[in-house]
C-alpha cells in the first residue's frame, strides 16, 4: 500500500510538468492538465475556457508555464495570457501517420474538432460555411468530419448522387460536387483539415 501511494505521488508530480504539443490545450477555465508548451509553442487564449499551444510568433522563447485560472466558492476569476491574433495552420499538405502519430508538413498535428456532417447539406452560403469553420477555429478547433456522400432517391435540395432504379446519376451542379468544393474551400480558408466519410 505504501508503494502504491509512493507511485500515485510521483505521477501527480510528474503530470503537471508534462509538455503539451502543438494545438493541445495548455489552459483556461476549469482546465487542470499541463501548462507547459513544447519548446517553440506558446499558450495563446483562444477563449476564456480554451487556450492552445501553438507556435510562438515571439522572439525570445515563451515562459514555460501558463497560470491557471483561478476560484474560490463564491467568484471565478482568471490569470490568462493576452489574446493574440495567431494564422491558422498552413493549408499545404495532407496529415499523415508517423508511428503512433499524426504529422503535417513532417511536423506532429493533434487532432481536435467535431463532426459537422451537415455543413454541405443544408443549403448554407458560402459566408454561412466560412462563419462555421471560422467558429470552429477559434474554440480550437484543427479538423473536422463531413460527409463527402447524400444519396437519394428522388432529387432535391442539396445531394451528391440520385439513384433511379438500378442507375445512379453524380450531381456535379450547384446543389451537388460544386457545392461540397465550397465545403472544401471553406475548411481550407480557415485552416481545418477534413475527414471526408465516404
Amino acid at each position: 500500500m505504501k508503494l502504491a501511494s509512493k507511485f500515485l505521488a510521483l505521477a501527480l508530480t510528474i503530470a503537471p510538468a508534462l509538455a503539451v504539443s502543438e494545438w493541445g490545450q495548455c489552459g483556461g477555465i476549469g482546465y487542470s492538465g499541463s501548462t507547459s508548451c513544447d519548446a517553440g509553442l506558446a499558450c495563446i487564449k483562444l477563449n476564456d475556457y480554451y487556450f492552445q499551444c501553438q507556435k510562438s510568433t515571439a522572439t525570445s522563447a515563451p515562459p514555460s508555464t501558463t497560470p491557471r485560472p483561478t476560484s474560490t466558492s463564491t467568484t471565478s476569476t482568471s490569470t490568462v495570457r493576452p489574446t493574440t491574433s495567431a494564422p491558422p495552420p498552413a493549408s499545404t499538405g495532407f496529415v499523415k501517420t508517423s508511428g503512433t502519430r499524426f504529422t503535417l508538413n513532417g511536423s506532429k498535428y493533434t487532432v481536435v474538432g467535431g463532426n459537422s456532417y451537415w455543413i454541405g447539406l443544408i443549403g448554407l452560403s458560402t459566408a454561412n460555411m466560412n462563419a462555421a469553420f471560422a467558429d470552429i477555429a477559434k474554440a480550437g478547433g484543427t479538423t473536422v468530419r463531413t460527409w463527402g456522400f447524400n444519396e437519394v432517391t428522388s432529387p432535391n435540395g442539396n445531394y451528391y448522387q440520385s439513384w433511379s432504379g438500378s442507375t445512379p446519376t453524380i450531381n456535379t451542379g450547384a446543389t451537388g460536387l460544386q457545392n461540397f468544393d465550397n465545403v472544401v474551400a471553406a475548411a481550407k480558408a480557415n485552416g481545418i483539415r477534413l475527414i471526408v466519410a465516404l
